[in-house]
């Protein structure tokens, strides 16, 4: 489990904030823009806190207004979670359906149709719509994320090309 664990590319999904109730839940900070579907009974997230690496496994999970609680296989109680409180937890990059996702955006570089280097995705604005902030020489550019400008994104190479129009 170790060498996997370490070796994988990992997505961080949520924070456990608190234990919830007597019976052994915790009260996740969701990340995750689907949780239904990251957070699923008999579901496998990769846990971590400071030197601490482990898989749990979901027992059970519930959905209590903007929280997602979750009860580990093995963490039956209050006490036994208490270790577990402000850790991180993450889900296996492989796991997820191809498609483009937020975090890859963040690590792409931009150019334009010609090919001239603009600058790099600095971050990533989640709005109405998705709009990239990118670094250029002179100043910070916002670009929104429609097809207007984004005109072809290849994850494999983090490389995302726009088509440049002044104003931007």
């Amino acid at each position: 489990m170790a060498s996997f664990y370490f070796s994988m590319k990992k997505i961080l999904i949520g924070e456990i904030t608190k234990g919830f109730g007597l019976k052994g839940e915790v009260k996740i900070r969701n990340f995750s823009a689907d949780p239904q579907l990251r957070y699923k009974k008999k579901g496998i997230l990769f846990f971590e806190l400071e030197n601490i690496k482990q898989e749990l496994i979901i027992e059970t999970v519930r959905f209590h207004q903007e929280a997602v609680l979750i009860q580990f296989v093995g963490y039956p109680d209050l006490t036994s979670i208490e270790p577990l409180i402000k850790g991180k937890l993450y889900i296996d990059a492989e796991t997820l359906p191809k498609a483009i996702y937020v975090y890859q955006l963040k690590e792409c570089i931009v150019v334009d149709e010609e090919g001239k280097l603009l600058g790099p995705v600095s971050e990533v604005i989640e709005n109405t719509q998705l709009i990239l902030r990118v670094k250029t020489k002179e100043r910070d550019v916002l670009i929104p994320y429609v097809p207007t400008f984004i005109k072809h994104v290849d994850i494999d190479q983090k490389k995302i090309t726009i088509k440049w129009m002044e104003g931007l």
